[in-house]
């Protein structure tokens, strides 16, 4: 005869399984306070010399993106076997820098920043324009978007669409960068669902973020609307119409591809060499990029039909490692 304590030992003696974690709680597991602020101090260093877009510093900088890009297990996405994509004909300015992680739906989202600053100043005891805010924090930020979308994708609900995680080089010389992957797309700009591009996020005020697109990235700030209702930032939308042509967002913009720029307003220590890694609030470049991923991955499950578009993929010229 079965008893009701042998019943009830059995039942006790089950593993209870624990429900599979959210997307959300894996994103927030993914990109962290303390990461962010590490990774922004390594980039905004004064060995990084101040990432001018053509110096030597600028090629340090791309090759610390790709030991990160490396380090993600992303895939290159300039050609086959490279990240780096050519700005310009001088072969002493840095590349953009192109990572890709596949999805099997239709289209494609891209997540970007720029990795240039300022050459050092002429004179003084502080030489170094290390541009912390501008825009480690949003290479960064990239960077950290990729990771959640990493571990998303471990779990089974990874991005839908393949990702192209960008880093910009020359947004400070008149966004050549962007304008040469816009010029020479890797992949055809109709089929772009959306552009995250991230220009300054660790300034503002607290869990405040204001974000750009004007008409044509309306499809981009609904989705982050609709991402914002499990976060809760305060979002400042299209506030700044003079902003949408002032980052890497603009050409894309210009090419009526769906895109938003991130950034705060300019404070003190813009585009001066006090801009560094202490000021930072490091907590709004982790719960940005957390917004941006957490968009993302749910704009990437949406019904897509690519726009009509006269651009043809076409693969822009690598540059030497």
């Amino acid at each position: 005869m079965i008893t009701l304590a042998f019943i009830v030992s059995a039942t006790l003696a089950i593993p209870q399984q624990s429900a599979p974690a959210t997307a959300l709680e894996v994103i927030r597991a993914s990109i962290t306070t303390d990461a962010i602020r590490a990774s922004i101090a390594e980039l905004s260093s004064d060995e990084m010399g101040g990432r001018f877009f053509r110096s030597p510093f600028a090629e340090k900088a791309a090759k610390w993106i790709e030991s990160r890009f490396d380090g993600l297990g992303l895939t290159h996405g300039a050609t086959k076997d490279s990240y780096r994509q050519a700005i310009d004909s001088n072969v002493e300015s840095g590349p953009n820098l192109v990572a890709t992680l596949a999805g099997t739906g239709p289209g494609y989202i891209i997540v970007s920043a720029h990795y240039d600053h300022l050459r050092p100043k002429r004179s003084g005891d502080d030489r170094i324009h290390n541009g912390a805010d501008d825009n480690a924090s949003g290479v960064c930020g990239m960077l950290e978007v990729a990771r959640a979308m990493k571990a998303l994708a471990a779990k089974g609900q990874g991005p839908s669409c393949t990702m192209l995680f960008i880093a910009f080089n020359g947004e400070e010389a008149g966004l050549l960068g962007s304008r040469a992957f816009v010029k020479s797309p890797i992949v055809p700009l109709g089929e772009i669902r959306g552009v995250f591009n991230m220009d300054m996020i660790s300034r503002g005020a607290p869990r405040e973020i204001f974000i750009d697109g004007g008409s044509v990235g309306a499809p981009v700030v609904e989705a982050l609307k609709r991402a914002n209702e499990a976060i809760g930032m305060k979002l400042r939308l299209n506030e700044h119409p003079d902003w949408l042509d002032r980052s890497d967002q603009g050409p894309f913009l210009a090419k009526k591809v769906p895109a938003v720029l991130f950034s705060v307003e300019d404070h003190e220590d813009y585009h001066k060499v006090s801009d560094e890694v202490s000021k930072i609030d490091a907590g709004l470049a982790a719960e940005t990029a957390q917004l941006v991923a957490l968009a993302a991955v749910q704009m990437s499950t949406c019904d897509f039909t690519p726009r009509a578009d006269d651009d043809k993929p076409a693969v822009a010229p690598a540059v030497k490692p």
